[in-house]
């Protein structure tokens, strides 16, 4: 199975200024700035982004760097800057989309338009649930709340970093759950189904949700662990060849549950969404054949929008993939220690 890791997990690498910043956000600007008329709330989303982007370059130096190793000599120095701004930006907005969970989600759920819900219907007609697989792109746990909220139970297959990071204090972990993780466990069905290597129960969990004629999202971009060697296939994914877990593939066989790829999108305005739902994707031929399409649709995503893959800040996730060399992962721990 794979690991869901929201895009906070970037503060752990900040500067202390700068993660003193993201506290107040999170805790006091953010939630006043959902409260605002949305053009205003997320204008301001942006334009702390905008300072953040200048006032944390060794954040901002990460993602272009690491844009540039991904994508080569197709993406050119200035258009990774773009890509890196619009990056900051689209983070701080998912910040104010949590934050207008409220009210039955309906502060957001205004902002966002569903294409593809019949699929999802379909589906939870038939009687064996729904699989929601996606890239770590978009608001996708925003979107998978106003899914829970409109009637159709939800649950998430993955693991909070800050309760595995052993350097994480008891502090943040605490921060964490009551800024980040309530707001979401109060629009799903229970508590996340956690992956571990070796372990068979979190499969299990998954099966019965699923047999229970509910929903359960996956993300395949994770990177896999230490102890998934032997099971990781290889896809081409973005230009080079990918190295994942075919967990999605895997339950899909094996409960018969439809796996529908989901595709959250933030329009030019950066308050309007939309949330794409697929049709089944095709589960025939041999694994790396079945989840092949399912890496070829995360592609798809993150070519027509780059910005909106929140794994550009994540060195070792990337490299855990196989899209960048380890030696960058080295070099960027070297300028960490270098920095403390």
């Amino acid at each position: 199975m794979e690991m869901v890791e929201p895009a906070t997990a970037a503060a752990a690498r900040r500067s202390p200024l700068a993660r003193l910043e993201l506290v107040v956000f999170w805790l006091v600007v953010a939630p006043l700035a959902a409260l605002l008329p949305a053009r205003l709330g997320y204008w301001l989303g942006c334009r702390r982004a905008d300072w953040s982007f200048r006032h944390w370059p060794e954040g901002s130096a990460m993602v272009k760097r690491n844009l540039l190793q991904v994508f080569g000599d197709t993406l050119s120095p200035a258009e990774a800057e773009r890509v890196a701004l619009e990056f900051s930006r689209v983070g701080s907005c998912e910040i104010i989309d949590i934050m207008r969970l409220r009210n039955r989600t309906r502060p957001l759920g205004k902002l966002i338009e569903f294409r593809g819900r019949e699929h999802l219907e379909a589906a939870m007609a038939a009687g064996k649930g729904a699989i929601l697989c996606t890239a770590h792109f978009g608001s996708y746990v925003s979107a998978f709340s106003l899914i829970h909220a409109s009637g159709i139970p939800v649950i998430d297959i993955g693991r909070w970093w800050w309760n595995y990071d052993p350097n994480s204090s008891p502090a943040v972990r605490r921060f964490w759950d009551f800024a980040y993780a309530r707001r979401l466990l109060r629009y799903r069905a229970g508590p996340n189904i956690e992956p571990w290597t070796g372990r068979i129960m979190s499969g299990v969990q998954a099966v019965r949700a699923l047999r229970r004629n509910e929903v359960v999202t996956i993300l395949p971009d994770a990177a896999p662990l230490e102890g998934d060697a032997s099971r990781v296939i290889k896809v081409p994914f973005l230009g080079g060849e990918g190295t994942f877990l075919p967990g999605v593939i895997h339950l899909a066989r094996s409960s018969g549950a439809p796996v529908l790829m989901v595709r959250v999108t933030r329009l030019a305005d950066y308050r309007h969404q939309v949330v794409e739902i697929s049709p089944p994707l095709s589960l025939e031929g041999e694994m790396q054949e079945a989840f092949a399409r399912c890496a070829a649709a995360m592609e798809a995503a993150i070519r027509a929008n780059p910005a909106q893959w929140g794994r550009w800040d994540d060195t070792e996730a990337l490299a855990g993939l196989g899209l960048i060399p380890p030696r960058v992962v080295t070099l960027e721990r070297c300028r960490r220690v270098e920095a403390c």
